[in-house]
């Protein structure tokens, strides 16, 4: 079972997770979840998750990260993470944020077209 803990400078839903020689942690992630390898190298396996209604004759998609390398997942499914090597590994799971997407921008330029607003009516008075 691997150990969770916050680490410091990663948002609060960021997980650090470390993974001992033989271990595995698995983990239901949502579409763009990045995950980092912080310590080691981690093996990835997971399953094209719209093929899952045909079970284990769908291939598992393995990829290797080396220490300081980063994977998005490119859709919602469960990935089982491992150490690549004899030594443990440590990891980051750090869910995507709506923050994230271009909204943000739409939200900050109304956000500034409020403040201007007001700034204009309070100049008006």
């Amino acid at each position: 079972m691997p150990i969770t803990q916050p680490r410091t400078g990663l948002l609060h839903d960021a997980a650090t997770s470390r993974v001992a020689a033989g271990q595995m942690a698995v983990h239901d992630l949502r579409t763009r979840t990045s995950i980092a390898a912080v310590e080691g190298d981690l093996q990835l396996a997971f399953r094209d998750h719209s093929l899952a209604w045909l079970g284990d004759t769908v291939p598992v998609t393995s990829v290797t990260l080396h220490e300081g390398e980063r994977y998005v997942t490119p859709q919602r499914g469960v990935v089982s993470i491992s150490a690549a090597h004899a030594q443990s590994a440590v990891f980051v799971v750090e869910p995507w944020r709506v923050e994230n997407e271009p909204h943000r921008f739409l939200r900050q330029a109304v956000r500034k077209l409020t403040s201007r607003v007001k700034t204009q009516l309070q100049r008006a008075t």
